[in-house]
């Protein structure tokens, strides 16, 4: 693959937002919000997202793109304005976002959710469970998952789903999983550590903690290698980049479960840092490459 222009495997940084690409197309993809607004990890995935895609060549008029778990999310909208065609997958109306973002209303008025007109004929909703995808090998140009493998259960269904994407991603084509991942390390972020502290509190603490899953649904640097990248079967696009400058961690929001969220500034924004009881964590962005047929097999098809 040609080199990129910028670093794209890497943690949310603050100073991400200054590259005029990064904001343009955050900006496109969800407009109308005050600029001190749009310092938000989600944000950053949606212009990273459109700036990565815009730079590898991948939207032209004819591409395909398969978005995994994909709720609702801008995104969508905007990719069926730029390529052939979109198919949104989500178990809409099951599960524990059935009510927010995969309401079971996306899979009959998918308009209703869009920010700005759109071909609406480029645009396919799907009810799918991402363990399952269920499309031949090598259907898409496009295939990105923001911020969900996360919370697909076990890591067995954490792993197979990165297996599939990476199934029925087209030679040549691009995937990109965005995700949590911890930024440092603590001894109170071992899953053991964690179900050890709610057996020993009788489920009063660490609730939701097994041998094998922490209570937050992030990974280590390590655990992104292992139970995604590994599963994924294809190298990055370049080695993952953890390093944030320290203007990051000027608002770190503190999580204390339930949906409530204490700004360590008081101030909801910049919104790129979570905290609970161990090591904060931001989203991690991962794009792989799928080598195209040519450049696989060698050019005599051997």
């Amino acid at each position: 693959m040609t080199a990129l222009s910028r670093q794209y495997v890497k943690l949310c940084d603050l100073a991400d937002f200054e590259d005029p690409r990064i904001r343009d197309k955050q900006r496109e993809i969800i407009p109308g919000f005050p600029p001190h607004e749009e310092l938000r990890r989600k944000f950053w995935e949606y212009g990273m997202l459109g700036a990565y895609l815009d730079e590898v060549g991948a939207l032209e008029e004819n591409a395909t793109a398969l978005a995994v778990a994909a709720g609702h999310e801008e995104p969508l909208f905007w990719l069926a304005n730029r390529i052939g065609s979109v198919v949104a997958t989500d178990i809409y109306g099951d599960g524990d976002f059935s009510g927010r973002e995969a309401t079971e209303t996306m899979l009959t008025n998918p308009s209703s959710f869009a920010p700005y007109p759109y071909r609406e004929d480029r645009l396919q909703v799907q009810h799918m469970n991402a363990v399952n995808l269920e499309f031949p090998d090598d259907s898409f140009d496009i295939v990105f998952s923001l911020s969900s493998i996360e919370h697909f259960g076990s890591l067995a269904n954490i792993r197979r789903a990165a297996a599939e994407m990476s199934r029925v991603l087209k030679p040549g084509g691009h995937l990109v999983i965005v995700t949590e991942c911890l930024i440092g390390s603590k001894l109170i972020d071992s899953p053991k550590v964690q179900f050890a502290i709610k057996s020993l509190t009788l489920g009063r603490r660490a609730k939701g903690a097994t041998w094998s899953k922490r209570v937050i649904d992030a990974f280590s640097a390590s655990e992104l290698q292992r139970d995604i990248v590994a599963p994924v079967g294809l190298p990055l696009d370049q080695p993952l980049n953890t390093d944030l400058s320290p203007e990051t961690f000027d608002n770190v929001i503190h999580w204390h479960g339930a949906g409530e969220l204490s700004p360590a500034s008081g101030d909801p924004y910049p919104h790129l840092v979570l905290q609970a009881a161990g090591s904060p964590w931001t989203s991690a962005f991962l794009a792989f490459s799928k080598p195209a047929e040519s450049a696989a097999t060698g050019s005599d098809g051997t």
